[in-house]
């Protein structure tokens, strides 16, 4: 540190009035020349030091990367220590299933599996998107907010127009879901896929999102409110073995049945629960009948059951709700031998349930449930004489009503079989 001292910073603050030393211009511009040379001196030592800093700076950095690099490389080779990394790929397959949501169908997200599974190491992503079955089943849920989207019911009979950029921001939204979408289906590498399609914004768009893949579309669960023509994507799909409604608008049954005749021979599973049929309608579908082995359905009339079995004779399981059932009607008997599992439900009252009963005979029958919304009495006689009639290997049988539970007769049942389960399941009222 230089001396900074002078003759004149020893009088202190000067005093203009009373000054106590002599001024000396001379001498004041020969020490404000050295000042001004220390300053500068000092300056560029400043500024030296600064980037001797910066450069320390910049190698604490590059050490705390290397420093990262070294943990992390530690870390790996800690864990190729465990057994994990030694399990066969078969082994790590059967792990990776069971890593997947317990829901039936999969919706694409970062943080759940199989998504999840592709951003632990590259070794599991090589295996995850190598095993096409983690990437078979699928639920389509395209949400678009600012156009209208075919299934927006509120606004369905209204016109929407949105400004070009919003058109743009939804195209933009659209392309990245599709990319989205695509991606995962390509990972199918040609296995059966099921498919849940509950939003999206055109058929147009889905359908040509779809097209490489509907030689694979094994299921299909479809929502339609009010346009028929998203039935439309029931075209050409050859392998299809299962399909559900899961929604159904208030278009006429003859533009279903235009639509559902294309279905093919593989068909298997038809659940239309949604829709409600008389005979007429249950004939109007019937070229997809003949092959089914499960089926459920809404039905207006005790004749239109009949009319159904009839027309379906592999059927294995049935589920069947009874609407606007308000009298018993004595039926033409039919017998049914391939039917094992049977589930009535009685919106109105007991009256389709005894009708059905004292008509069929199931001789093949396994399963039978009873459901019915209003205190009614159950058929017990009725029940007993379709099992003696039946000569059934009946081994479970479920009420569900709102009757009272001790009305059930479950020794009467036993005794007649004895390995029968007999499950009684009240239903509980607000």
């Amino acid at each position: 540190m230089p001396d900074l001292d002078t003759p004149y910073s020893r009088a202190g603050i000067p005093n203009i009035n009373h000054p106590t030393i002599e001024p000396n211009s001379k001498s004041i511009s020969a020490i404000l020349i050295e000042r001004q040379q220390q300053l500068d001196a000092v300056l560029r030592e400043i500024s030296g030091l600064k980037m001797v800093m910066n450069g320390i700076r910049k190698i604490h950095q590059q050490l705390a990367g290397q420093k990262e690099k070294i943990i992390q490389s530690m870390t790996f080779h800690k864990g190729l220590e465990s057994a994990l990394w030694r399990l066969p790929t078969e082994v790590l397959s059967q792990i990776f299933h069971r890593c997947l949501p317990e829901d039936e169908y999969l919706t694409p997200a970062s943080n759940l599996a199989p998504m999840l599974l592709t951003r632990i190491c590259r070794p599991w992503r090589n295996i995850v998107v190598d095993m096409p079955s983690l990437w078979c089943r699928l639920h389509v849920e395209i949400y678009i907010g600012r156009v209208r989207q075919e299934d927006d019911e509120d606004s369905a009979d209204s016109e929407s127009e949105g400004s070009e950029s919003d058109v743009e921001a939804d195209d933009r939204a659209w392309q990245r879901a599709a990319f989205c979408y695509d991606s995962w289906l390509k990972r199918s590498r040609g296995h059966p896929l099921s498919l849940v399609l509950q939003r999206y914004p055109s058929t147009k768009l889905l359908g040509s999102l779809l097209q490489p893949y509907m030689n694979q579309i094994s299921s299909l669960s479809i929502h339609i409110p009010r346009q028929a023509e998203r039935l439309l994507l029931l075209k050409d799909i050859p392998a299809l073995r299962e399909l559900v409604i899961l929604g159904m608008g208030s278009f006429g049954i003859r533009n279903m049945a235009q639509y559902f005749s294309q279905l093919p021979s593989t068909m298997r599973v038809l659940d239309v629960i949604p829709l409600t049929l008389d005979i007429r309608g249950v004939s109007s579908l019937d070229p997809i009948w003949a092959h089914l082995t499960h089926v459920k359905i809404t039905l207006r009339h005790p004749d239109a059951f009949l009319h159904l079995i009839h027309l379906c004779p592999n059927l294995s399981s049935l589920t069947v709700r009874g609407t606007g059932f308000y009298e018993q009607r004595t039926l033409e008997p039919f017998t049914h031998t391939n039917i094992q599992s049977l589930c009535m439900i009685d919106d109105t009252s007991m009256m389709m349930i005894s009708s059905l009963v004292d008509a069929l005979s199931l001789p093949n029958l396994r399963v039978l449930e009873a459901c019915c919304t209003y205190n009614s009495l159950w058929p017990h006689e009725q029940l007993r004489d379709l099992f003696a009639r039946s000569k059934c290997p009946l081994e479970r049988l479920i009420f569900s009503s709102r009757a009272t539970m001790k009305d059930v007769p479950r020794a009467e049942y036993v005794a007649l079989i004895p390995s029968l389960d007999v499950v009684v399941n009240p239903i509980v009222y607000e």
